[in-house]
């Protein structure tokens, strides 16, 4: 794993991560360093995470960072679930707001998070219990994020929102997202032994590789200066004149 992570900034503009606590905030970057390439992370407890991520943290105990752990789940930041007897975490969309170089880092040794009826609410640290562990937390209210993925059998890509479309359209304005999405679905139809374990962050990086090579959408140039594209417009307006 890389010795860190350098983060994206359009960050700055999640407001979920602008709606929580200080303290909740303070420990989800103190984490994302220690993140691997699918942004996940497992510890054997919290005295592990403190000792390894805050050891300096000296007013923080095992329930503060419970406590900021569930309100940072609690509002779908990050999903927390078991793994074995280690208490796991993945951190959502953390491939989108980071320069990941994916194939060059090991592959993740933390498991999926479940994707069961009964987690479907997502598990919670329960301070209550000694030593703390995790237990389900079942929410009626609200929808669950479904996770993005490509059904060879119908040949489609399942659960990829408008939210979804209008955030990668902005994050990569050079790219044709719909041609793109085809064009993806066109390789995995080719290269059906290559099934992907994250298709959220292999949409991602083949996205960003598009914007970095010109992308698909003619109509917005990449790099192009807000002069630049008023001068566009004027010589356009000219020819037409002409």
């Amino acid at each position: 794993m890389a010795r860190g992570r350098m983060i994206d900034k359009r960050v700055s503009m999640s407001k979920k991560l602008g709606g929580v606590s200080d303290k909740a905030r303070t420990l989800y970057f103190m984490i994302y360093p220690h993140l691997d390439r699918d942004g996940r992370i497992a510890f054997d407890d919290l005295d592990d995470l403190k000792v390894e991520i805050i050891p300096y943290f000296k007013d923080w105990n095992t329930k503060k960072i419970a406590d900021s752990l569930n309100e940072l789940a609690g509002i779908r930041l990050i999903i927390l679930y078991p793994d074995d007897k280690k208490i796991a975490m993945e951190f959502i969309r953390f491939e989108d707001f980071q320069d990941l170089r994916y194939d060059r880092e090991a592959k993740s040794k933390v498991p999926d998070p479940p994707r069961t009826p009964e987690s479907s609410g997502g598990y919670r640290i329960n301070p209550a219990i000694s030593p703390l562990s995790l237990s389900l937390s079942i929410r009626k209210e609200g929808r669950k994020e479904e996770r993005i993925y490509y059904d060879f059998e119908s040949s489609k890509w399942k659960n990829i929102t408008e939210k979804d479309m209008a955030f990668w359209a902005e994050a990569y304005p050079a790219c044709d997202i719909k041609h793109e999405l085809l064009a993806m679905a066109d390789w995995l139809e080719s290269n059906p032994e290559k099934k992907k374990s994250n298709y959220r962050a292999f949409i991602s990086r083949w996205l960003k590789k598009q914007q970095d090579q010109g992308g698909s959408n003619k109509s917005k140039k990449p790099g192009q200066t807000r002069q630049e594209k008023e001068e566009e417009k004027m010589q356009d307006w000219e020819k037409k004149e002409d």
